[in-house]
């Protein structure tokens, strides 16, 4: 049989298979309640949840600083366990960072981003770059046991750009 007729015959084998189509159960929906958004009632009670957390937050926060100073206690120059470390210190200041804006912090969510894009950057850990990691969690840790809310005015931008200027003359160093 030539190639044309091949072809010819396997066109008309898949013409005759039927088709069924099945749309999937919307489960989700039979759970919510109501149509349209979120009812007054509802906004209201987030927003008390809210606060009652922003409340709560430089308690808990605190405890998240203490592991990350551990964290990077434990991280050793020149060791592979030294990155490793500074990967969880990554994951643990990214949640923050968010955590911080969320919560009325945003002094905390600056500083913790600066943490962040530092160790994102970072090539090998040592001494050097260990201390500003341990810089930034004194800064935070000032922050939650003060109870810092808002940008902390001028003070606040001085610790923040302090931070800052200390991570790029350290890049800056590398380079």
């Amino acid at each position: 049989m030539d190639d044309r007729k091949k072809s010819d015959n396997h066109n008309e084998d898949q013409k005759k298979v039927a088709v069924e189509i099945i749309k999937p159960l919307h489960p989700i929906k039979e759970k919510v309640s109501g149509s349209g958004g979120p009812s007054p009632e509802m906004l209201a009670k987030a927003q008390a949840a809210i606060s009652k957390m922003s409340d709560d937050y430089p308690g808990w926060a605190i405890q998240d600083v203490e592991t990350l100073e551990k964290l990077i206690q434990d991280a050793t120059p020149g060791v592979g366990n030294g990155r490793e470390k500074m990967h969880d210190a990554f994951k643990l200041a990214h949640d923050m960072r968010g955590q911080g804006g969320s919560f009325g912090f945003p002094l905390m969510t600056r500083i913790a981003n600066s943490f962040c894009r530092f160790v994102e950057g970072l090539k090998e850990v040592d001494e050097g770059a260990l201390g500003i990691c341990m810089a930034h969690v004194n800064a935070m840790r000032a922050i939650l046991q003060n109870n810092v809310r808002g940008t902390g005015g001028p003070i606040g931008d001085q610790i923040a750009d302090g931070l800052e200027l200390a991570v790029k003359r350290y890049s800056d160093k590398l380079k």
